[in-house]
């Protein structure tokens, strides 16, 4: 009766620790998913910028260099050209948001389904998982709207305050992002 008892024991104790490690995966899918949506946001950045930069320069020739009608039009164009450039960029690299959603769901999933062990609470609570907001990552002000379609001209400090956020933004998710991979180790090694 004993032995019978020992191997259910053991079955459950490595049935759980199967959990426990299913769950952890998720955990670092979606540790890695915001790492990667990091990355892709510091590019962003550097993209973005480099834009405006140019577009800052071609305005400045535009009341500079005034020779012909002519001459002014295929200035402006080349600005307009560059805001169009700036919202592309606000767009293509705001897709990155759709994995770390999709990552994010899947780990609050495992982690409901297994809430009865141990570090579910413990995970849930590190990477707050019941207050996490898609919204609070996608925090463009201006160039949004360019994604139904209809573009509006962004001006030099439109562009700054969406850079001047974004920047902002990112710091503040890399430092969440190292404190809960700090607390999720701890987590592990306990």
């Amino acid at each position: 009766m004993n032995s019978n008892r020992n191997y259910q024991e053991l079955q459950l104790a490595s049935y759980n620790a199967n959990r426990k490690k299913l769950v952890f995966n998720q955990v670092n899918n979606f540790l890695k998913a915001k790492g990667d949506f990091l990355a892709l946001r510091e590019e962003a950045i550097r993209k973005l910028q480099n834009c405006y930069t140019s577009k800052e320069r071609n305005t400045i020739r535009i009341t500079r260099d005034m020779v012909s009608v002519e001459d002014k039009i295929s200035k402006i164009n080349v600005v307009n050209r560059h805001t169009k450039e700036f919202q592309n960029i606000l767009i293509k690299y705001n897709n990155g948001l759709i994995q770390l959603n999709k990552k994010y769901y899947s780990l609050k999933n495992i982690v409901q389904e297994n809430k009865d062990l141990k570090i579910s609470p413990m995970i849930k609570n590190i990477l707050k998982l019941d207050s996490f907001s898609l919204d609070r990552h996608n925090i463009f002000r201006f160039a949004t709207n360019s994604q139904e379609g209809a573009r509006t001209q962004l001006n030099s400090s439109m562009m700054a305050e969406d850079i001047n956020s974004l920047r902002k933004n990112l710091n503040e998710l890399k430092s969440e992002l190292k404190q809960e991979k700090k607390e999720l180790n701890n987590l592990t090694t306990d």
